[in-house]
């Protein structure tokens, strides 16, 4: 192969040897900054399946995964992340962001409540997302209201939320927290899943078909969990004697019937 190349080589003469060697010095530059731009400058750098090496939807290792779930709490920062480029939407409100704090409420009484919650909307002029704002306020503004008018017993409410948007997705994580007196503690995940390009919600499906995950193998991923959640729990019901037993065969456990992803 290098005899071929010097050959190739030495049989250039006068322009025809400089234009080869100029090329040949052009095409070096672009690779160097492209390498440049790839390594410190491009934000998709590690999702891009042009970049070598790396493919959209790449399995994590056993300890990302763990990494993700001892994080999960500390991802409500009741802001927007955003992972997309060239984003251009009818807004709500044009001076605020895609998703943002819509109703700030902060409000205790010693005696009856305690309530912090930072309540989202998505800021987009579609019918679709003003079907998912009408839900956050029933679920989230209507319930924090109700517990500022208790006047018996003492309950604490609060409400995070985070937003991301990935691939023209907008995905918006809201997590509750529901303390009454005499009761256990009800805490709810509840999320939302918008396709900017598509105006509508998306399934779970569709965010699986997009990743290029097989259904099987989230599907097994969620049975694990099941299974280790239902083994924890024995283990505390055999020193504190309360177990809630659940169905590991349930169709709740399916992915097709699942509600809440990001």
């Amino acid at each position: 192969m290098i005899r071929v190349i010097r050959k190739f080589v030495g049989s250039l003469t006068g322009i025809r040897r400089h234009i080869f060697f100029l090329v040949l010095f052009l095409i070096c530059v672009i690779a160097l900054c492209l390498g440049i731009y790839a390594q410190f400058f491009y934000k998709y750098a590690d999702t891009d399946p042009l970049m070598i090496g790396i493919n959209i939807g790449s399995k994590k290792t056993a300890e990302e995964i763990a990494v993700l779930k001892s994080n999960f709490n500390s991802l409500f920062t009741n802001s927007l992340i955003i992972n997309s480029e060239k984003i251009r939407v009818d807004k709500i409100e044009p001076s605020n962001n895609l998703v943002y704090t819509c109703y700030n409420l902060q409000n205790k009484d010693e005696n009856y409540y305690d309530v912090n919650a930072q309540i989202p909307i998505i800021n987009i002029n579609t019918d679709a997302a003003k079907d998912i704002n009408a839900q956050i306020i029933n679920e989230f503004y209507d319930i924090a209201n109700n517990v500022m008018r208790k006047k018996e017993g003492s309950t604490i409410y609060t409400v995070n939320y985070a937003a991301f948007i990935n691939d023209e997705i907008v995905s918006l994580v809201i997590k509750s927290s529901l303390k009454e007196e005499g009761k256990a503690e009800k805490v709810v995940v509840k999320t939302f899943n918008y396709s900017l390009r598509e105006e509508r919600s998306v399934t779970i499906m569709e965010i699986i078909e997009a990743k290029g995950t097989p259904k099987g193998e989230v599907q097994d991923i969620i049975n694990q969990d099941i299974k280790t959640a239902y083994t924890n729990a024995k283990i505390i019901a055999a020193e504190y004697g309360v177990l809630y037993e659940r169905d590991l065969d349930s169709d709740i456990y399916k992915i097709e019937n699942t509600e809440n992803f990001f």
